[in-house]
């Protein structure tokens, strides 16, 4: 980050949450879900992989990062999705989510929606 000399100014993770850089979504605040848990699709990171670390550029202009866990269903809870207009948007939809701005925020639950699901159905 620039501050008012031009310079590069390090930010402590604790400036990063409370910075203009960021805004921070909560499930049970910002979003929730009446259908149980809210994680993305394992197809976001990867068409056919039922475990392991992916990345997968969508057409839409998103690249997301996550890993895939397996109990007879799949799903991604921690991400990373990047896109070169909007920004970044990272973290997990069952608490906290970081978006660089409440637009990129907005456009990645536009296009990527979490699913709802319980665990209890594993």
């Amino acid at each position: 980050m620039k501050n008012e000399n031009n310079t590069t100014k390090t930010l402590t993770p604790e400036q990063v949450s409370s910075s203009d850089l960021f805004c921070i979504k909560r499930f049970g605040v910002d979003f929730e879900s009446s259908g149980g848990a809210l994680t993305l699709l394992s197809e976001e990171v990867h068409l056919t992989a039922r475990s392991g670390t992916h990345t997968r550029k969508h057409d839409d202009g998103w690249t997301i990062t996550g890993k895939i866990h397996e109990d007879y269903y799949t799903w991604v809870n921690d991400f990373v999705a990047t896109h070169d207009v909007f920004g970044e948007v990272s973290g997990n939809f069952e608490g906290e989510v970081r978006a660089s701005s409440n637009e990129a925020f907005s456009d990645f639950w536009k296009r990527h929606e979490p699913n709802a699901w319980d665990y209890g159905d594993i």
